[in-house]
């Protein structure tokens, strides 16, 4: 994933600063998928401590821009996550109790529907996509079932 963002940054005629590696390599590095701007800040200066928290903003920003990040506008924070490849495509499923996010794969291509006017949307080709469902986990659903 790390080799994709390389790449992306070079393709654009921008650098591979120290910054922008350190960034990419703590939310690859990471075993949560979903991190706010303030988890990725604290990992990064694990490894660069004069990191400033505006820069991890914009840098995060520039690899949203750029198709390297995914930004999740969720209740409590927005959150980043790597973009997956196609063959790594993935719902995810948010707890509204606990705030848990859990991921999906996405089993096979689903037909794609007809526009309102009846409009074939065979040549639409998607870039990217995003898939959210939001419920109670099977925990949060129990206590709120025995609460009541």
């Amino acid at each position: 994933m790390k080799q994709v963002a390389v790449k992306n940054i070079e393709e654009k005629g921008l650098r591979w600063t120290p910054q922008r590696q350190a960034i990419i390599s703590a939310i690859a590095n990471s075993e949560k998928k979903h991190l706010s701007a303030e988890e990725i800040y604290l990992l990064t200066k694990k490894t660069m401590p004069s990191i400033g928290l505006a820069t991890v903003y914009r840098t995060l920003e520039l690899f949203c821009a750029m198709g390297i990040l995914q930004k999740l506008n969720l209740q409590d924070a927005a959150r980043y996550e790597l973009l997956q490849k196609e063959e790594n495509a993935h719902c995810h499923y948010l707890c509204l109790g606990c705030g848990k996010i859990f991921e999906v794969p996405l089993q096979e291509e689903l037909p794609l529907p007809s526009t309102k006017n009846d409009e074939s949307l065979e040549d639409f080709t998607v870039v990217n996509s995003s898939c959210w469902h939001f419920g109670y986990c099977r925990n949060c659903k129990l206590r709120k079932e025995n609460k009541t």
